[in-house]
């Protein structure tokens, strides 16, 4: 923990401690809140990577059920001293997988520690300015999730592959003022990275965030990313850069607009961009990618379960072998959820948000007070051929060069579609159930004619109970 963490740990503890022995007026000003929070999800596929995990021949099984668990107690403390109010948490979760998941990963399971930070923030009105500083392992995002949301890593040897429930940061440290209906932020960042997976990734950066109404919104964040031992993917050999995310910088903006503040009731817009630069990059011309984002709906509100329509693209780019600058986008720790920055259940998993583009339709509807179902299509296309979309996706031998090309032959990857009913038993038991099913275009049809590309079929229902 950094010395700012524990400093206001250390003045958060000792302030309480005044609070308790300065009679029962002060007594009620300490707040203490434990809380938990249980899921189990259970989880069906076949087909899995569209049948292409047997390339090269390996026993690779890709029909897959098992389950998966996460518990996560702690509690939350506030101690309110009138100008400021300290505050901080501590929690820890634990992950456990019963049986073989996606990855080919068997009962895996860990406990780890989930948060532990302290802060503290100032208690002027609310058109007033505000100023907050807290330090230590917490949740931070950006924005919608594009470029910085998830800050852990799951699945493998921590268990809990689909729940995706750990998301602190290792080190979240956030100097925040906000008022007038503004934020700006300064953050500096470390990754809760898999230890078979850890890159050594720790970035600064800083936010401005405007909020004109509850759904309308416009911000910015420009990030530098200190130090990295990420690889970034070659399309041919040696096939990859070493510490390649190291000296990334990237500015990202974002913006929504809600119909209401323009007369056109019911309905919204939303686009997005993000912009990344790297002149250091060893062994290439430097670094030049970008991604934008584009949303339009509607809610028909006087039509039965007032069903909502959306329309959303989204478009991340590619290296063109033909160039010396390096042009694939770097997500970084991007999440968020389906209706966000996760495109299909499936396709989620095979896909990151680099050198594809994606047309994603959805309907959402309300069947009643505890009843919600919505339904997503989506259109995987890749931006640049033969060009990395993964770690060594599609990985084949050039003839012509006796190399080899990693990524996809043609421009159509997969369609997908996807339907889930959530049901709120209580404010704090809900449950989902859902399906989905990818079907291979071309460019994942063509990778080995030798071996038939399969619709990936996938199923799981999750019962979520947390504490009021």
């Amino acid at each position: 923990m950094l010395p700012a963490a524990t400093l206001l740990t250390t003045a958060f503890a000792v302030h309480a401690a005044d609070l308790r022995q300065g009679g029962a007026g002060a007594a009620d000003a300490v707040s203490f809140k434990p809380f938990g929070e249980f899921l189990t999800g259970n989880f069906a596929y076949d087909g899995t990577w569209f049948g292409l995990g047997n390339i090269p021949p390996s026993e690779f099984d890709d029909f897959k059920a098992w389950s998966e668990e996460w518990l996560e107690i702690g509690a939350r403390l506030e101690a309110d001293a009138g100008d400021f109010t300290l505050y901080g948490g501590l929690s820890a979760g634990g992950t456990f997988t019963l049986g073989t998941d996606s990855f080919d990963e068997t009962d895996q399971h860990d406990v780890l520690p989930e948060t532990a930070y302290a802060g503290v923030r100032t208690n002027n009105s609310d058109d007033a300015w505000n100023i907050a500083l807290s330090a230590g392992q917490q949740d931070f995002g950006a924005g919608t999730g594009m470029l910085l949301w998830q800050g852990a890593g799951n699945g493998f040897e921590r268990g809990g592959l689909n729940i995706v429930q750990r998301t602190a940061w290792s080190m979240a440290a956030v100097a925040e003022v906000t008022g007038h209906k503004h934020k700006l932020q300064a953050f500096y960042l470390n990754p809760n990275e898999l230890e078979s997976n850890d890159t050594k990734t720790d970035l600064l950066g800083a936010l401005w965030r405007y909020d004109h109404s509850a759904g309308s919104n416009l911000g910015a964040y420009y990030l530098n990313v200190l130090n990295s031992e990420m690889i970034y993917p070659l399309p041919d050999l040696p096939l990859f850069i070493p510490d390649g995310r190291d000296g990334l910088q990237a500015i990202q903006g974002f913006a929504r607009l809600d119909g209401n503040d323009v007369g056109l009731a019911n309905a919204w817009a939303r686009a997005e961009f993000a912009y990344e630069w790297n002149g250091g990059l060893a062994g290439t011309g430097g670094m030049e990618a970008w991604a934008g984002y584009g949303e339009l709906g509607y809610r028909f509100v006087g039509l039965p379960w007032a069903p909502a329509l959306s329309y959303a693209f989204a478009s991340f780019s590619g290296d063109d072998p033909s160039t010396s600058v390096y042009e694939r986008f770097d997500p970084l720790f991007y999440g968020n959820g389906l209706d966000n920055w996760w495109f299909g259940a499936n396709g989620s998993y095979a896909f990151l948000n680099s050198n594809l583009n994606f047309h994603r339709f959805t309907l959402q509807m309300v069947a009643g007070e505890q009843d919600f179902l919505k339904f997503q299509y989506v259109i995987t296309n890749a931006n640049e051929l033969n060009s990395p979309i993964q770690f060594g996706q599609a990985a084949r031998p050039d003839l012509e060069s006796g190399g080899l090309i990693v990524g996809a032959p043609a421009h159509h990857l997969a369609d997908e579609i996807y339907g889930e009913w959530t049901h709120l038993f209580t404010p704090s038991i809900s449950a989902t159930l859902w399906g989905s099913i990818a079907i291979p275009g071309d460019g994942i049809e063509e990778v080995d004619a030798s071996v038939p590309a399969e619709n990936w079929l996938g199923a799981g229902l999750v019962l979520s109970l947390r504490t009021p």
